[in-house]
């Protein structure tokens, strides 16, 4: 993974990403948000093509399928993710040197390369997941210190009888 400053342009040029993440096929952009003070905009793209939003339901299909393939590992992964999740605080910056050291720290506590049997599965490899995953729980705990859907999303999975169709409907739970 290369870690950048931001260079990509959204909203006809006016907003300009903070920090991006360069992987094998794909890129992350975090721009400045709406919400908050600190909030982060996720946005990410594969191999040149048209830059979207990721959502929860994006990286619950990519677990589901890692899953199939590898279910222990994946849950060791998931757990660890669990982890992080839990000691997740809300930014109280969100510049480029402050985003890059979240992403540096967390991979100190999931090491990529003990997951990386997981990338014969599913659309995403793990490094990519892992960052996507940090950044979206972070998003959600700046805008909301309380929030739940992240850690709720990777519980149900760590569940023995998970229950797929719970999960999806959580994952793609849109709030009104």
């Amino acid at each position: 993974m290369e870690i950048r400053r931001g260079q990509q342009l959204i909203e006809n040029g006016t907003k300009q990403a903070i920090i991006e993440f360069e992987f094998e096929r794909y890129e992350i952009f975090v721009f400045q948000g709406n919400l908050s003070e600190f909030d982060i905009l996720i946005k990410y793209k594969k191999d040149g093509s048209r830059i979207r939003t990721p959502k929860h339901i994006h990286w619950v299909v990519d677990v589901l399928m890692k899953m199939q393939g590898n279910e222990e590992l994946t849950k060791r992964f998931l757990h660890m993710i669990h982890i992080c999740w839990n000691r997740c605080t809300p930014l109280d910056n969100n510049d480029y040197d402050t985003l890059k050291e979240l992403i540096i720290r967390g991979e100190s506590v999931v090491i990529i390369e003990d997951y990386e049997d997981l990338n014969a599965y599913g659309e995403y490899d793990v490094e990519f997941l892992y960052v996507l995953m940090e950044l979206l729980a972070v998003q959600e705990k700046t805008n909301r210190a309380d929030a739940y859907m992240f850690g709720s999303i990777i519980e149900q999975l760590l569940e023995v009888d998970r229950d797929i169709f719970k999960i999806v409907s959580t994952a793609g739970f849109r709030g009104r």
